[in-house]
């Protein structure tokens, strides 16, 4: 009887032992650095297990945050959030948050400022997300045909100097020398909400939430059309709606900031009310640049470790009672 309970504690140990080393298996997570989330131009996500990839889809399936620092602006190193040098590609925040630490929050400049061997990003979608916290929100350094729909890209407090003129504290979107981007069903905040420069052309800015104004210089044919300002009624106290159509009797009006070319920009068909666009919850989780080992419900794996383990002690419990009833006739 005394080998038998030996046997059945030593099976105990081995159970728990066995259990406690799947647990530290299934819980382990790789603590990834925070300033190399990026989208490699062979298609590869560094940095997050957060994103995930599909093909030519990379989908959020959390809040990411974090910063990448590289060479390749004209104004030297660039930090951002997440760096995109893959063209071609879909980036689908799923109503998730990139959280961008005061710095630029997607790239897609891919250094091409700085060194023009690097490859221009061209036709990338970014949908569905909400960028918070940022300097720049998106940007765009040459390239384009890209599509950003249904975002949400504002700081928390857009900020202004109380004359109209814009604080440059923080650029929504901003676009050097970027061609055939189309923007809509956006929220887009910041002072301004929207930069054009530098030989920007054919872009498309069409039904967004636009807080606070745009700034274009030295801009090409753009195209901006029934968006609605927030500025609106401060810049035309006088105006009104017309004819029950949802939308102002006066056009919105800016021109080329450095009046090359003395070149006139404007809205044709400014609404007076914001849009229906998905609105992101204001209240978020903290998010955490880097994580840590992570706690999880025991895995399959544990399990199938515990009944296998089970299954044996039992057996042979049931092994030995029968050689101890066996050994009893024997001796009788």
């Amino acid at each position: 009887m005394k080998g038998k309970l030996a046997v059945l504690s030593f099976l105990i140990f081995a159970l728990a032992t066995a259990t406690s080393i799947a647990c530290v298996f299934a819980n382990f997570t790789p603590v990834l650095p925070s300033d190399n989330i990026a989208i490699e131009a062979d298609g590869r996500v560094t940095g997050t297990y957060t994103i995930i990839r599909n093909g030519d889809t990379y989908t959020f399936t959390g809040n990411v945050s974090g910063t990448k620092t590289r060479q390749g602006d004209s104004r030297g190193n660039v930090s951002c959030a997440l760096a995109v040098y893959r063209s071609h590609i879909t980036i689908d925040g799923a109503g998730f948050t990139l959280q961008c630490n005061n710095l630029t929050g997607i790239d897609l400049s891919n250094g091409v400022c700085k060194s023009h061997s690097e490859r221009e990003v061209w036709n990338v979608t970014i949908k569905n997300l909400r960028i918070i916290n940022f300097t720049q929100g998106i940007n765009c350094d040459f390239g384009g045909n890209h599509t950003f729909y249904g975002n949400y890209i504002s700081n928390d407090i857009v900020t202004h100097n109380g004359t109209g003129d814009f604080s440059w504290d923080s650029i929504g979107i901003a676009l050097w020398g970027s061609r055939g981007v189309n923007i809509s069903h956006c929220t887009i905040g910041g002072s301004p909400a929207i930069y054009m420069h530098f030989a920007v052309s054919n872009n498309f800015v069409v039904e967004n939430n636009i807080v606070f104004g745009a700034h274009l210089a030295i801009s090409g044919t753009e195209t901006f059309d029934r968006n609605y300002w927030s500025d609106y009624s401060l810049r035309y106290p006088n105006a009104s709606e017309a004819d029950s159509s949802g939308m102002w009797n006066m056009p919105y009006g800016f021109a080329d900031s450095t009046n090359f070319e003395n070149r006139k920009f404007q809205d044709a068909h400014p609404l007076r009310y914001p849009l229906a666009i998905p609105n992101f919850s204001s209240f978020l989780p903290t998010v955490k640049s880097a994580q840590g080992p992570s706690v999880f419900p025991i895995s399959l794996y544990s399990v199938s470790i515990i009944v296998a383990t089970t299954s044996i002690a039992a057996g042979l419990l049931i092994y030995l009672n029968k050689r101890h009833k066996t050994k009893k006739r024997t001796s009788i």
